[in-house]
């Protein structure tokens, strides 16, 4: 079957996925094997990752591997070696410019300072989005050059990430010369679990390994063993079909042909011949077992203390083989038998030493896994420090798992907050915000002090925000400033401010939301906090916009950018400018809008806010129609709706999709307009109408050639404004409304739309409206 795959994937371009299933010993891994035989006789390159359950190493897991072996990088290369191998795929084609901040991450190197701040402004959709579909994009750019086997073995123990980074390349795989084969034992199989759906795309076979047949184990045990006896048919009956234990036994027999009696499991068997070896091996492989089933010989040199140490007599035995410039146990079930020989007081003498070899490598995490396993105090502080190495790399998956297990064993008082507190923030960032609720609840039982106390409060707070808890989050917040302010907290002060400000705003309550940001600005100055003073001035621009004091918003987001982009806040940056193009648009400068909503485009993209570049798209469609370049406004209008389903923002659909309908009307194409228009509509009704309804029902109006639509769409409109809605609508709906009104020769209807437009815009002279009162009343002067 696979010999077909191979030929097929040759010569059509597209490959699939097989999937080799079995209990341990079973032969999954020698079945690969022969694939990767068959592939190499026919002209395939051969990768290989292997999934660990404990031991793997930073930066050493399968997919890291794998990439590693893409770019024809060891395992043991050092960073020099790495960063030069990265540099080769990026002069070849291999890699893009645009996914060194991913490759970086996947081969464990350190970021340059320019990409370091791109990082750091990257959401965590983005930056998972990014480790998880740049594997798949290299396999499919190597398989030009030559076809591609990848062979991933255990699954059964990969992570979320990890089965997500095989989905794919198992898609990949539909594109290119590539064949993916991974091996899981049944116990575990994340086959079983919704990972399935995600390799419905694939070409997909399922190869499930049963016990040999009695003549196929003969044959096995004629190969290994020329002898015929009473023993090896016992031997046969005993390892029932398992070619592994088959294959330990005989192996057992070659050693002591005189053996009466057959080991009962492959654990004693294993347990029999490590007994066999001399001491030092003995000693080695025990060491060993306690690093995991892939080990560096230099660990294994310095546990054992014996700096001159090789494992021939292991290879020998074929308890251990080598793999690539690492060592691998010749089957976990062997680590794990080597590992239940230890006993108590040798096991945690063995975990502390590789403790130590792992603090001197600079392996904080497997660091605190072998602190755990020793039952040493120092493990939970250990891993808080694994927490917060992997969060400032943004390994949020990986700290979770951590802080829980960090928890579990935790003993002291100040360890549990912490644990507990960084746990909260990391299902947070991870979005899982109702769980982070009751984990903030759960850090608050274990602050120690009203310092600890508000530093929960403000996190549970912002969390409570996010799903529309404002009531909860009012409270959190009006005790954490009473804890802030006895403690003359200032830097927690201006973020208490700064999110008090963010509650009211969408409330409407102008007035309360730029108290509150003014608070906040001037105590984020005097905490010398830049960052906060960037948050507190988008703040108050916000509070500006939607009482359509566009100059002075404009003002206050300019302020705010620049002062982000002066100190590498390029997160805050993006996600102001785009609001800073649109109330310059109103203030009346187009050019210059245009060129801040192009900036704010490629910013956004840059760190993958998905959010902030499907606005500054839109801003950037609505500076070319008024412009009248309708060509580049229909390119921008559709980004910004094909950014918007993305990710599933229904609303920003619908305000892409009614430019777009503007757009059609003015070039002429009035039913497609009519179809959009309507499409938008739908949506609007759908997710709420406040926020987009009024403008869209003014582009209906205008595109209809039916009067008893138009009324109804004005009616409906004026109803809905009347109720509140977003400041945009006011401005774009009176428009649509005076032009819909002098189409309709209702000059009275047109002149009361200009007036409520003056009246609407006289807190601060915006110009945009000024041209368009203007212009309705010179039109309204020359019918007289």
């Amino acid at each position: 079957m696979f010999t077909a795959a191979a030929s097929a994937c040759r010569a059509s371009g597209r490959g699939e996925v097989f999937y080799v299933r079995g209990e341990a010993g079973i032969g999954k891994t020698r079945l690969v094997e022969e694939f990767q035989r068959v592939g190499r006789e026919g002209g395939f390159a051969c990768h290989t990752g292997l999934v660990l359950d404990f031991g793997g190493g930073w930066g050493l897991d399968a997919i890291g591997s794998l990439v590693r072996s893409l770019l024809n990088v060891a395992l043991t290369d050092p960073a020099e070696a790495r960063r030069s191998a990265l540099e080769l795929a990026l002069a070849t084609g291999l890699a893009k410019q645009e996914e060194l901040v991913f490759l970086d991450d996947l081969l464990d190197l350190p970021h340059p300072p320019d990409l370091q701040i791109i990082v750091d402004a990257m959401d965590n959709d983005t930056r998972r989005a990014g480790r998880i579909g740049v594997p798949a994009r290299l396999v499919q750019r190597a398989s030009g050059a030559r076809p591609i086997l990848v062979v991933i073995e255990d699954v059964h123990w990969a992570s979320e990430t990890t089965l997500a980074q095989l989905s794919e390349i198992a898609a990949a795989t539909t594109r290119c010369r590539a064949i993916l084969a991974m091996t899981s034992r049944f116990e575990g199989d994340p086959l079983a679990s919704e990972w399935r759906a995600q390799l419905a795309e694939a070409t997909f076979t399922t190869l499930d390994l049963e016990p040999l047949q009695d003549e196929d184990a003969r044959a096995l045990a004629s190969g290994l063993l020329a002898a015929s006896s009473g023993f090896v048919e016992r031997c046969l009956e005993r390892a029932a079909g398992n070619p592994l234990f088959l294959e330990q036994l005989l192996a057992e027999t070659q050693q002591s042909l005189a053996t009466p009696e057959v080991p009962g499991s492959v654990q004693s068997l294993i347990q029999a011949r490590v007994d066999q070896v001399d001491i030092v091996d003995k000693s080695a492989i025990q060491a060993a077992s306690v690093l995991g089933q892939r080990f560096d010989l230099l660990a294994l040199r310095c546990l054992i203390g014996n700096p001159h140490y090789q494992p021939s007599q292991l290879f020998e035995h074929r308890l251990l083989r080598p793999y690539g410039d690492a060592i691998l146990f010749g089957h976990a079930l062997i680590r794990d038998a080597v590992y239940e020989t230890l006993l108590r007081n040798k096991r945690r003498d063995l975990h502390l030493a590789a403790a130590e070899w792992f603090a001197a490598n600079d392996d904080p995490v497997l660091r605190a896994e072998h602190l755990d396993r020793a039952e040493d105090p120092r493990a939970a502080a250990a891993y808080l420090v694994a927490v917060r190495r992997l969060v400032e790399s943004y390994r949020y998956e990986s700290a979770l798992r951590l802080a829980d297990r960090g928890l579990e064993i935790a003993v002291a008082p100040g360890e549990r907050y912490e644990l507990a507190f960084a746990r909260a923030e990391l299902l947070e960032q991870l979005g899982r915000v109702r769980e982070a609720v009751a984990a903030y609840d759960l850090a608050l039982t274990t602050a120690m002090n009203d310092r600890d106390r508000c530093r929960v409060r403000i996190g549970s707070a912002g969390a409570k925000r996010t799903i529309d808890n404002m009531e909860g989050a009012f409270a959190d917040l009006e005790q954490a400033e009473h804890d802030a302010s006895e403690l003359s907290c200032t830097e927690e002060l201006a973020r208490i401010h700064f999110l008090k400000g963010n509650l009211f705003f969408p409330s409407g309550k102008t007035k309360d939301c730029s108290r509150e940001h003014e608070h906040a600005l001037e105590l984020a100055k005097q905490a010398g906090s830049v960052e906060l003073e960037a948050m507190a001035l988008g703040g108050l621009a916000d509070a500006q916009f939607v009482q359509v004091k566009m100059v002075s918003a404009y003002k206050l987001f300019d302020r705010c950018v620049n002062l982000a982009q002066k100190n590498g806040l390029v997160r805050i940056a993006a996600a102001n400018r785009p609001m800073a193009a649109i109330a310059l648009y109103y203030s009346g400068d187009t050019a210059t809008a245009l060129d801040v909503a192009l900036l704010a485009v490629t910013e956004a993209a840059k760190i993958g806010n998905k959010r902030a570049e499907s606005i500054a798209q839109n801003a950037a469609a609505f500076c070319y129609r008024e412009l009248e370049r309708y060509d580049e406004a229909f390119d921008h209008s559709e980004a910004g709706v094909n950014l918007a389903r993305s990710l599933g923002a229904r609303r920003f659909e619908a305000i892409g999709l009614y430019l777009r309908g503007s757009l059609l009307r003015l070039t002429g194409d009035t039913d497609a307009a009519l179809y959009v228009v309507n499409e938008a509509l739908a949506i609007a009704r759908e997710t709420g109408m406040a926020f987009a309804g009024p403008r869209i029902l003014g582009e209906l109006a205008l595109i209809t050639d039916n009067p008893e639509v138009r009324a109804s769409a004005l009616a409906e409109a004026e109803g809905l404004l009347a109720k509140g809605a977003a400041v945009l609508n006011q401005l774009e709906f009176r428009k649509a409304a005076i032009e819909a009104s002098l189409k309709d020769c209702n000059w009275d209807a047109a002149e009361r739309h200009a007036e409520l437009l003056e009246d609407y815009t006289c807190a601060e002279p915006l110009a945009w409206a000024e041209r368009v009162i203007a212009q309705a009343r010179e039109r309204l002067a020359a019918r007289k």
